[in-house]
């Protein structure tokens, strides 16, 4: 008899779901604001990339886990999509709160473009989720989203970076957690978003 430890099936989803929890967007907000703070400006950038972190990341994630949340990392991903409708505002007034605190820093208008980029990306998640109830892949938009970015702030080689979009998108639905076309919208308005408003502001 097949064990679980060596069941295919068993094996692509424990993939996903790592993939899942370590590309989530928490870490991508790190990893995306470190690299345009500290990448374009060096130590002096880092200030204002971890203020970008702090509001984009960290406290939306207190808020999700230890607040709206019961304290357990469980559904640190807000799977149900009616819970989100609730959270996502509360993302988007921290995110807010980033970009002024930001401006009032003076941050280079890129670290600011940034930010920005991520606020109207949370903030068109919301009507989707809200009132057309489709649960796209916030997952996927935030991912795409930062190659976006980085694709304007360093070289469009990082428009590479879409193949682990693609990957990406495939662990949210080998998880369950979404269908193929929740990612790929997730992944478009992504793009379009803060791609967009990345060009318009930085």
């Amino acid at each position: 008899m097949t064990t679980t430890s060596t069941n295919p099936d068993h094996a692509l989803a424990l993939l996903g779901r790592r993939l899942s929890d370590w590309a989530d967007p928490k870490n991508t907000i790190i990893a995306v604001s470190l690299a345009i703070g500290c990448g374009l400006y060096g130590w002096p950038g880092l200030g204002w990339a971890v203020i970008a972190i702090v509001f984009a990341a960290v406290i939306p994630m207190i808020y999700i886990v230890y607040i709206e949340g019961d304290g357990s990392w469980a559904d640190r991903h807000v799977t149900d999509r009616v819970r989100r409708i609730t959270v996502l505002p509360v993302i988007s007034a921290s995110v807010a709160a980033g970009i002024a605190l930001q401006a009032a820093t003076n941050a280079p208008r890129p670290l600011i473009a940034m930010t920005a980029a991520m606020w109207a990306t949370v903030t068109a998640v919301w009507p989707i989720t809200f009132l057309a109830k489709y649960k796209i892949s916030v997952h996927a938009a935030v991912t795409a989203g930062s190659f976006a970015m980085l694709a304007q702030a360093y070289t469009p080689w990082w428009i590479l970076g879409y193949a682990f979009v693609a990957l990406l998108g495939w662990a949210r639905v080998a998880v369950r957690e979404h269908t193929v076309s929740q990612t790929i919208t997730g992944a478009a308005l992504g793009t379009l978003v803060a791609g967009g408003v990345y060009a318009l502001l930085a």
